[in-house]
């Protein structure tokens, strides 16, 4: 992880579940890290998966996972990861976070 984190170098999926994942150019929680995806030859991270955000109703609906590619990861601090989406599949990112708040309002 290298440049990316603030402070040590290791971090363990443990610590990586506690952290809560702020996009930085509007300031949106996305939520918390569930998975990590790592390359074909397990090299290393090709992704941080975040879980669809669940109210009381969620488990009626299926909403979809956002995955954070690695290059869009900017730091890893000491209790939050930063992420910049405005490269990618920003787009495709926003509808998951507009779709599962708009079937939130719903239910």
């Amino acid at each position: 992880m290298g440049d990316k984190y603030l402070g040590k170098n290791v971090i363990t999926l443990t610590q990586l579940r506690q952290m809560e994942v702020i996009e930085i150019s509007e300031g949106k929680r996305l939520g918390f890290v569930s998975d990590i995806i790592f390359d074909d030859e397990l090299n290393g991270i090709e992704s941080l998966v975040i879980p669809p955000q669940g109210g009381f109703f969620s488990i009626f609906k299926k909403k979809d996972e956002i995955k954070i590619r690695w290059d869009q990861i900017r730091v890893f601090g000491v209790d939050i990861v930063l992420v910049d989406l405005s490269n990618g599949n920003s787009k495709e990112i926003n509808n998951i976070l507009n779709n599962n708040e708009d079937d939130e309002k719903l239910l």
